[in-house]
């Protein structure tokens, strides 16, 4: 499956049926930002690696009621994870700047160590990664790319923003919608650019006269949604109106528990430890 595949993947998966997915999305937007702020503020160190476990487990509680299965949570992450993973890694071989005394944990040949200190923070620091990662794939997973924009729209993030990202987010199905179309012809030709029957020299001829095809039909598509949208009468002061959608007293429930648990939770187990 193909990043593009995949991109068509997590939107059906954010159009199931769950208590989460049925939230509304300003709420899930709060809450996996809070999440994700609360995640990055919290100091490191042995103590606070209670807290973000207290943290880890609100994302778990509202990704069980999700229904989405821990494959889909797993695969996502570890496409995710080479990207910080290796800069962790090194992390317990250098002094921390945030300590002022370290401890030499474990001592390897060739005067290569690795401290205690900057073990914690390479700890603290994996932590803060997959927590974050976590949301961001919660939120991805339950909330659709159109329910996102409104929901921002309706927490008055500034309108040229929400228009931006509203047109970037088409432009990109319409983009993928293109690439599986030539996709779909490779095939229909038994084209496969890893097949080594085939001489190097014609697989690169093909794929390249396919990517230069690709990057043309989408330059034209973005010149005829340009100018349909000039027809309709879109200018730079143009905006997306969304009408007002106020919240129930249940989601006023759900938001008020999941921001005090955010804040509340993680504090105490700091200040406890």
């Amino acid at each position: 499956m193909s990043l593009i595949d995949e991109l068509f993947d997590i939107e059906r998966e954010a159009y199931r049926k769950s208590p989460i997915h049925s939230l509304d999305a300003r709420i899930k937007l709060i809450l996996c930002l809070l999440g994700l702020l609360v995640t990055v503020l919290l100091p490191y160190g042995t103590a606070e690696l209670f807290a973000f476990v207290v943290v880890y487990m609100l994302f778990w509680g509202l990704y069980i009621l999700s229904g989405s299965s821990f494959r889909y949570y797993l695969i996502r992450l570890m496409l995710i994870m080479p990207f910080g993973l290796f800069f962790i890694i090194l992390q317990p071989f250098f002094p921390n700047p945030y300590y002022d005394v370290y401890h030499v944990a474990v001592a390897l040949p060739f005067g290569i160590n690795m401290y205690w200190e900057s073990i914690v923070f390479g700890l603290s620091l994996f932590a803060k990664f997959v927590i974050s990662l976590s949301f961001i794939i919660l939120l991805s997973a339950t909330t659709t790319m159109q329910a996102m924009l409104e929901g921002a729209a309706r927490l008055h993030v500034p309108r040229l923003f929400v228009v931006v990202m509203g047109l970037t987010i088409r432009y990109l199905y319409v983009f993928g919608l293109v690439y599986q179309k030539i996709q779909s012809a490779f095939a229909a030709r038994c084209f496969h650019g890893f097949d080594r029957k085939l001489p190097l020299k014609y697989r690169l001829t093909v794929i390249g006269n396919a990517a230069g095809s690709l990057f043309v039909r989408a330059l034209e598509q973005g010149e005829r949604t340009y100018i349909s949208m000039c027809c309709r009468g879109y200018s730079a002061a143009s905006s997306v109106f969304y009408a007002k959608k106020p919240l129930h007293a249940a989601e006023w429930v759900f938001l008020v528990f999941g921001v005090g648990y955010l804040i509340v939770f993680p504090v105490l187990v700091y200040w406890m430890l």
